[in-house]
C-alpha cells in the first residue's frame, strides 16, 4: 500500500469532497463483505458444522466480545498520530481472515474441532475489525462537516443499502444452486472467498481517502479511557441508553436468521428476499431521514423510530412454513424504520463525543455495547437451549422456544423508550414536530414506496 500523508487541504482543494466520493466507492465493496459477515448464510455455515441454538447464541456473545478491539484504538492512536493506518490495515487483515473459512469444510478433522476453529477465525477478525472501525470512526468525524453529516450519511447509507440488497439476493440465489447440486461446501467457500476479494479490493480503495490531522488525541492509560467516557453526563445519558437498547436487541438477534432456516425452511434466496423489501424502503428513507435529522435534529427522530421498532419481533410470532406475510410485513417496516434510527443513533454518537481523545469515547461505546450484546446473547443462547423442546398451542398456532425470545425481546424494547426521552441534544426540535412533517411532506415521499412495497408483498405471497 501506498505511503500514508496527512496534510491540511490548501485553499480551494479538493478535500474533503473527494475523499467523501472515495468513502462511497471504499464502503460499497466493505459492504459485500460486511452483508455476507452479518447474513444468514453464516449461521447455515454454522449448523453445518454442527452447532445447536446455545452454539449460535454463543457466536454472536463471541462476535461482541471481540469489541475490546476498540481498546487497542484508544490506546495507540496518540501514539501512531494516525488513524489511517490503523483502519486500512485493520479492516483488510480483519476481513481477508475470512478466506481461512473457505477451506475449512474440505479439512478432515472432528467436526467440533472444526467448529471450534470457525468460532476461533470469527474472534479474531473481528476483534481486529473493531481496532480498525473505532479509528474509522474518528476519522470520518473529522472528515465530514458537521452541517452535512445527516445528508451525507443519509447518502452513503442509502447506496450501501442497495448494494446490500444485491448482495444478500444474490449470495442466496448462488448458494442455493449450488446447494441443490449437492455442492454446498463449494458454495460457501465461492460466497465467503468473494467476500474476502471485495475486502482487499475495499482496503485499496480506502488506502486513497485523506485523512485530516489527527487533533487531542493523547496516549492514555487503560484507566483515563475507562473514565474520561463516564465522567461526561450528556454521553454516559447516551451510553446507558445504547446499553440497554443492544441488551433488549441482542437476546433475540442471533436467532431470527435461525428461525428461518430451521423452522420456517426458508432457501437463502427467499430469505434474501426480507433484504430487498427492506433495501427498496431503505432506498428511499435513508437520504429522507438525513434531511430530517439536519432539518430537525437526530432526538426526534431517534425517538420516533424506536417507537415503531419494539413491535417488529411480534410479528415473528405469525409466520409459519405455509404463511410467510409477517416476515414480509416485518421486512417492510424494518426498511422504513430502522434507518432512521441507526443514522440518528450514529449522529447523536459523533455529536456527543468531544474532540479532544474522542477515541476514548468511541472505544469505551464500542465496548459497553459489545459486553451488552454478549450478555444477552449467551443469556438467549442457553435459554433458546434449555427451551429447545418448549411448545405451546395458542389458538390452533404452536410457539416454540425463539417465539418466547422475541417477544421478550419487543417488551424490552419499549422500556428504552424513558432512556432515550433523557439524551439532549442542542437546537433539536421535539418528537411533535416531527410527526406533524411525517403527517404532511414525508407521507407524500413515502407513499411511492409504500405502493411499490405493497405490490412486491402481494406478489411473493401469491408464489
Amino acid at each position: 500500500m501506498a505511503k500514508n500523508t496527512i496534510h491540511t487541504p490548501a485553499a480551494g482543494s479538493i478535500e474533503p469532497d473527494r475523499s467523501l466520493k472515495i468513502s462511497i466507492i471504499e464502503g460499497s465493496f466493505a459492504t459485500v463483505h460486511i452483508t455476507v459477515s452479518l447474513g444468514a448464510l453464516v449461521t447455515g455455515y454454522a449448523l453445518m458444522l454442527g452447532a445447536n441454538d446455545f452454539h449460535l447464541g454463543l457466536l454472536a456473545a463471541l462476535n461482541a466480545l471481540s469489541t475490546v478491539g476498540s481498546v487497542i484504538s484508544a490506546q495507540i492512536l496518540g501514539r501512531l498520530g494516525s488513524r489511517k493506518k490503523l483502519t486500512v490495515w485493520g479492516a483488510t487483515i480483519g476481513r481477508a481472515l475470512w478466506a481461512l473459512l473457505c477451506i475449512l469444510p474440505f479439512i478432515k478433522m472432528m467436526p467440533g474441532l472444526k467448529l471450534a476453529l470457525f468460532f476461533a477465525v470469527m474472534f479474531l477478525g473481528n476483534t481486529i475489525l473493531s481496532a480498525a472501525n473505532t479509528a474509522w470512526l474518528s476519522w470520518m468525524t473529522d472528515l465530514v462537516p458537521m452541517e452535512k453529516r445527516g445528508a451525507y450519511f443519509g447518502k452513503r447509507s442509502a447506496i450501501l443499502g442497495a448494494v446490500t440488497m444485491l448482495t444478500n439476493y444474490g449470495a442466496g440465489w448462488g448458494f442455493d444452486r449450488m446447494k441443490a447440486a449437492g455442492l454446498q461446501d463449494q458454495g460457501f467457500a465461492l460466497v465467503f472467498g468473494l467476500a474476502a476479494l471485495f475486502a482487499v479490493i475495499a482496503g485499496l480503495i480506502l488506502n486513497r481517502q485523506w485523512e485530516p490531522p489527527l487533533k487531542g488525541e493523547k496516549s492514555l492509560s487503560i484507566y483515563e479511557i475507562v473514565k474520561l467516557p463516564f465522567a461526561d453526563p450528556n454521553f454516559k445519558k447516551l451510553l446507558t441508553f445504547f446499553i440497554c437498547w443492544s441488551l433488549s436487541t441482542a437476546i433475540a438477534g442471533p436467532f431470527f436468521g435461525a428461525h428461518m432456516i430451521k423452522n420456517l425452511k426458508m432457501p437463502y434466496s427467499v430469505i434474501a428476499l426480507y433484504s430487498i423489501i427492506a433495501g427498496i424502503l431503505n432506498l428511499s428513507t435513508q437520504p429522507l431521514w438525513g434531511k430530517i435529522i439536519d432539518k430537525l435534529g437526530n432526538r426526534p427522530v431517534l425517538i420516533f423510530n424506536l417507537v415503531g421498532i419494539f413491535l417488529l419481533p411480534l410479528f415473528w410470532l405469525f409466520a409459519t412454513p405455509s404463511f410467510y406475510l409477517p416476515i414480509w410485513v416485518d421486512a417492510f417496516l424494518t426498511g422504513f424504520f430502522w434507518p432512521g434510527f441507526t443514522l440518528a443513533g450514529f449522529n447523536l454518537l459523533l455529536l456527543t463525543a468531544p474532540e479532544q481523545n474522542r477515541t476514548s469515547y468511541l472505544s469505551i461505546y464500542t465496548v459497553t455495547n459489545g459486553f451488552a450484546v454478549f450478555l444477552a446473547s449467551l443469556a438467549g443462547g442457553w435459554l433458546a437451549n434449555a427451551l429447545h423442546d418448549f411448545k405451546f398451542v395458542l389458538l390452533g398456532h404452536t410457539l416454540i422456544n425463539f417465539h418466547l425470545l422475541f417477544a421478550f425481546s419487543s417488551l424490552a424494547r419499549i422500556f428504552t423508550l424513558s432512556l432515550a426521552l433523557q439524551i439532549r441534544e442542542e437546537k433539536s426540535h421535539s418528537v411533535g414536530t416531527l410527526l406533524n412533517l411525517v403527517g404532511d411532506k414525508v407521507s407524500q415521499r413515502f407513499l411511492g414506496s409504500w405502493e411499490a412495497g405493497v405490490v412486491l408483498i402481494k406478489r411473493i405471497t401469491r408464489v
